[in-house]
């Protein structure tokens, strides 16, 4: 804790509204708050400037110490090269998904033990709750709690879905000021507050994208592919694609030519530079397999004596959650999801996120959307 007895927190301060309200109301609650920036990787320079100019700005109005962290070295590493090479693969990743539990709150927690913070924050719509799932008040939170990752109330916003990977170590240290109000309160909040940030425009791009163009990005890392093949589900050549990192699982426009009827990406094979065609009626299966799986003890604790539970699984980040069984395959490294109704295909490589109620229970990757 801080001399004056006020615990500390390190708050990721990106200068936007969202992080802006959150400081102000950690402050209200009586923490001491210190304002980070983290700069991993920005569109421009320019870009960097403004968004570091505004956090500026942003803590001298809350008269909050400001500090400015650095990483565009290690970004590149562990966020951006397994971004292109996932293309390369013919998946689709989610880099966010990935940034979370490996660089944006491992940065938070390890700066703040060097500034003695209790805790670290951000303006995520998400909450922290106990082992049932109640959420837990800022000004109850200690750090040896045993935390579950919940929900944001704003069902529009809600981020829970990108910090399914977050380990215990950093939800037991993490608060989520913004998880129980929407995002118009908070904009309402920041106006009251008289901060100039007030009505901020979201950011909705992913940070390293310049103008969100992921093919010209791709293009520069030589990571489109070459022409190949486009076939049919019998494996018939039927037209030429312009290259892997063009396309995604379930994409159903530019495909660069017609077919006669309204056709969709199946299946990408990187082995053999193919995409694989089919039309509305092929497009949907009923399981899926998953990798790189991560459970909470909860639903470890469901599995006891159990080959399948069932739960709700989010396949896209403002997707609804889906009924669902869940099936253990190789000592819980994998699992099959099966649903009751065929769903749409989702793309290999985007995250599968199961819940409970409002609780996060677990999740992973997509390897396959036919997991039969």
């Amino acid at each position: 804790m801080s001399a004056s007895g006020n615990k500390k927190v390190l708050l990721g301060l990106s200068g936007g509204v969202d992080s802006a309200v959150a400081a102000a109301l950690l402050q209200e609650e009586g923490f001491e708050v210190i304002g980070l920036t983290l700069v991993f990787s920005c569109r421009s320079e320019e870009a960097r400037d403004n968004m570091i100019k505004d956090a500026k700005s942003l803590a001298a109005d809350l008269g909050i110490e400001h500090f400015v962290h650095d990483a565009p070295a290690e970004f590149a590493e562990k966020i951006i090269t397994p971004f292109v090479n996932a293309w390369r693969r013919g998946e689709t990743p989610n880099p966010c998904v990935l940034c979370n539990p490996l660089m944006k709150f491992p940065s938070l927690l390890k700066l703040a033990d060097e500034y003695g913070c209790d805790f670290i924050a951000t303006g995520h719509y998400a909450g922290i709750g106990d082992q049932e799932g109640r959420i837990i008040p800022l000004n109850e939170r200690r750090r040896d709690q045993q935390v579950t990752l919940l929900r944001g109330s704003d069902s529009k916003k809600d981020q829970s879905y990108f910090l399914y990977a977050l380990p215990q170590e950093i939800l037991s240290r993490l608060l989520f000021p913004l998880g129980e109000l929407t995002k118009a309160e908070v904009r309402l909040l920041a106006a009251d507050r008289g901060l100039k940030l007030a009505q901020k425009a979201d950011s909705q791009e992913i940070c390293f994208l310049p103008d969100d163009d992921r093919i010209n990005f791709l293009r520069e890392h030589q990571a489109l592919g070459d022409p190949g093949p486009y076939l049919d589900t019998e494996g018939n050549p039927i037209g030429q694609h312009a290259g892997l990192g063009r396309y995604t699982v379930g994409q159903r426009k530019k495909l660069g030519q017609s077919f006669g009827k309204r056709m969709t990406v199946l299946k990408i094979d990187a082995g053999k530079n193919a995409i694989v065609l089919g039309d509305e009626t092929e497009c949907r299966s009923s399981s899926i397999l998953l990798v790189n799986l991560l459970m909470t003890d909860l639903l470890k604790n469901m599995f006891a004596g159990q080959d399948r539970v069932s739960a709700l699984v989010q396949l896209r980040s403002q997707g609804q959650a889906l009924p669902c069984t869940i099936e253990l395959i190789e000592e819980g490294y994998r699992a099959v999801i099966r649903f009751a109704d065929p769903q749409r295909l989702t793309a290999p490589g985007q995250a599968a996120v199961f819940y409970l109620g409002k609780m996060v229970i677990g999740g992973g990757q997509v390897f396959s959307s036919t997991a039969d």
